[in-house]
């Protein structure tokens, strides 16, 4: 029975050189935060230097930067092995660092635009992809756990920065809060690529950890008998393009929640929401974005991956339809509340997806092409819930209507396990 089926031995205590793994891939997610919340607090400051400037020409430049990402992570599925995690790291923290520069320089529209794609290139070269890689890698016991505990890093920066940027906005100005920000990605993604990251254990003389109770299905070595699909293989296969085509689906499902404040700004039914209650709603969604994230990566090792998807995924679109018919705040903090959980798999759950259908023979090259599907799915869900909205008057009937979509997400992720594991288990049993 495979790891990511809650099957795994206990494997002790998780030793000092592995935690300081995580430390460090928790440090790159924060990092990773600067891009993803970091940079919607500068929007007013930036719209009111630039007063002819419409808010939705210069968010332009956050699809710019969501597209680029995606793009550059088969590029870091390729490098990974060359000049390995700390390199790659290193390589993409600096560009990332320089689009900031650039966007702190930015004259006119089209600095800001160049800026987001050069930021996006370093986001998808180092931080949206090494800590993935890394941790799948350095754990086998736990995976999910670890994983979920690091990802909970965009959460943690997200709440540094909502207190700190707004400070640095009031003092030295939009322009030098940015050159400090990107100073920030520097120390952030240097210093564990120095000193916390390697790629992998065996460069140490070490293990991963559980490697020595998990099924062999499970185990990642260097020997090159790693079992699992190559890229080639796993591109040739339906069930690459089906899993790919459900991650996709799924970020498009919850890109509806950048449409929240919008729409609870709307008096939804006709009720008024105040200023200070739809803050409310936002601020108890973030911080179980926070908390979710680790639980969903327990959840996920306590009984496994596919169960786990069903329970937590089914929750959360059962919540998002009740939310349509809701008018009053202590229901919507309570629905918020789950679905927020579905939020959070969109983060944990794909890489231990992939990693479960394809196997850890090729899994950086896999994830490398793989990852985009969901971040991808979020950029055109975001537009395509604004379509529901233009088209119906309402975000109401793309409520109702995510039960259905998650459903198909599951039949597609639970086709793909079944089918793509066919394909390879056999080999992990001989090597058992």
């Amino acid at each position: 029975m495979a790891a990511t089926e809650g099957h795994i031995q206990s494997a002790g205590k998780i030793p000092a050189r592995h935690l300081m793994v995580i430390i460090g891939a928790l440090l790159v997610e924060v990092a990773f935060s600067i891009t993803l919340t970091g940079l919607s607090f500068f929007t007013p400051a930036v719209l009111g230097d630039f007063p002819g400037t419409r808010a939705g020409a210069f968010m332009i430049h956050f699809t710019l930067y969501g597209f680029a990402s995606a793009a550059s992570m088969p590029v870091a599925g390729m490098l990974i092995d060359r000049i390995k995690a700390p390199g790659l790291l290193v390589l993409g923290g600096l560009i990332a660092a320089g689009g900031l520069v650039v966007f702190s320089a930015a004259q006119s529209l089209w600095w800001f635009y160049a800026a987001g794609i050069v930021i996006g290139i370093g986001v998808g070269l180092s931080l949206q992809y090494v800590p993935i890689v890394v941790i799948n890698r350095w754990f086998v016991a736990k995976r999910g756990t670890v994983l979920g505990i690091v990802l909970a890093g965009t959460g943690v920066g997200g709440v540094i920065l909502g207190v700190v940027v707004p400070i640095l906005l009031r003092t030295v100005g939009w322009r030098t809060s940015m050159v400090i920000m990107a100073v920030a990605m520097v120390v952030l993604t240097t210093g564990p690529a120095l000193f916390l990251l390697r790629s992998n254990p065996e460069d140490l003389g070490l293990r991963p950890y559980g490697a020595e109770v998990a099924p062999a299905d499970e185990v990642t070595t260097k020997t090159g008998n790693e079992p699992g699909m190559t890229q080639r293989e796993a591109f040739g296969s339906i069930w690459f393009y089906v899993l790919a085509a459900s991650l996709l689906l799924l970020g498009a499902i919850y890109g509806m929640t950048q449409h929240f404040v919008n729409y609870l700004s709307g008096k939804p039914w006709g009720v008024e929401l105040r200023p200070e209650e739809i803050s409310t709603i936002i601020i108890t969604a973030t911080i179980c974005l926070i908390v979710f994230k680790p639980f969903l990566g327990w959840f996920i090792d306590k009984i496994g991956l596919e169960r786990a998807l069903w329970i937590v995924l089914l929750i959360a679109a059962g919540a998002t339809a009740a939310w349509a018919y809701m008018t009053t705040l202590l229901p919507y903090v309570f629905f918020v509340i789950f679905i927020f959980l579905g939020t959070a798999s969109g983060t944990v759950a794909p890489p231990l997806i992939a990693e479960h259908s394809f196997g850890q023979k090729e899994f950086s090259k896999i994830w490398g092409t793989l990852g985009m599907a969901y971040p991808i799915g979020l950029s055109i869900g975001a537009a395509v819930w604004g379509w529901v909205k233009d088209y119906f008057g309402s975000y109401g009937y793309g409520f109702v209507s995510v039960p259905v979509f998650t459903l198909l997400v599951l039949l597609g992720v639970s086709a793909t396990f079944r089918g793509a594991r066919k394909l390879w288990v056999p080999e992990a049993q001989q090597l058992a």
